[in-house]
């Protein structure tokens, strides 16, 4: 009964990883697969590509900050939201409707936000008397990664909001019935109830941001196309260039494999730490 789901995995998942590590240890171009045979040059070379190591720096502050952001915001707004009142129902429908609008639409919406001259930020900076000239968010280095940081929490929040919100409705209510018998305060019965019991959905929500953080591409390719210089330019926005703007497809493998273990690098420990965190709560 498993085989078609294993076969479907072997397709979808093991035959392009299988490929694409092939890929990496040649000198491959998009029209010359499989060309060229050049063993480990392509991974000697990727840790002596300066690009590479801005690229990976920009990822981990990007997925970091992100995912931090984004996972402590969804938590209290569900918080806020959990009770059944007329306006947190219409505070939840409200939002999710970031999550709701495509990524290119998301990218637009924030393109016209930082735009230096009709942008909304920088009207209200200069009236309320903030600023004094127009700021251009996506054209300078210290401001373009906070700015696009700035879209990807607005446009993520609620996908954590959405599954804090229903780990919190599914906890049971005795626990917190016989608190609330008991007169313990809310501070007492967020730190004694709610946070234990909702921990291990946090684990997991941070883990899936986590791992799509990793991978941000179409906000950077649509706010600054990895600039100015190199100050946005991520992993997965490098890979892409190398791939398929130079045609080096070879290394692009082999970068591709690279960032792969450096997901598994960040995302294993927490995986690791859910799972003896839920054999604790078990035992418990």
């Amino acid at each position: 009964m498993t085989v078609p789901a294993i076969l479907i995995l072997i397709v979808v998942s093991l035959i392009p990883l299988v490929y694409v590590l092939a890929l990496s240890f040649t000198k491959s171009s998009m029209t010359k697969p499989l060309q060229e045979f050049v063993g480990f040059g392509n991974y000697r070379a990727a840790f002596h590509d300066e690009v590479l190591g801005i690229s990976v720096r920009n990822t981990l502050v990007f997925a970091i900050t992100t995912t931090v952001l984004e996972t402590v915001l969804g938590f209290i707004l569900a918080l806020a939201l959990q009770k059944e009142r007329l306006l947190s129902k219409i505070f939840r429908t409200l939002a999710l409707l970031p999550l709701f609008t495509p990524p290119v639409g998301v990218a637009m919406i924030w393109r016209l936000i930082y735009n230096p001259e009709s942008g909304m930020i920088n009207h209200y900076l200069m009236k309320v008397g903030l600023s004094r000239g127009f700021i251009a968010f996506l054209g300078d280095k210290k401001l373009a990664l906070p700015s696009i940081i700035g879209a990807d929490v607005w446009q993520w929040t609620p996908f954590c909001f959405l599954l804090l919100f229903a780990a919190l409705q599914s906890l049971p209510r005795e626990p917190f019935e016989a608190a609330a018998v008991d007169g313990t305060t809310p501070w007492q019965v967020f730190r004694k109830l709610t946070l234990p019991m909702v921990a291990p959905a946090l684990i997991v929500v941070f883990l899936f941001r986590m791992i799509i953080s990793f991978k941000v591409f179409d906000l950077v390719f649509m706010l600054t196309m990895g600039g100015p210089g190199n100050s946005t330019q991520v992993a997965s926005f490098y890979i892409y260039r190398v791939g398929f703007k130079m045609f080096n497809t070879g290394y692009g493998a082999a970068l591709s494999v690279l960032i792969l273990l450096l997901i598994s690098l960040f995302t294993t420990p927490l995986t690791i730490g859910r799972d003896l965190f839920m054999k604790r709560i078990g035992q418990e």
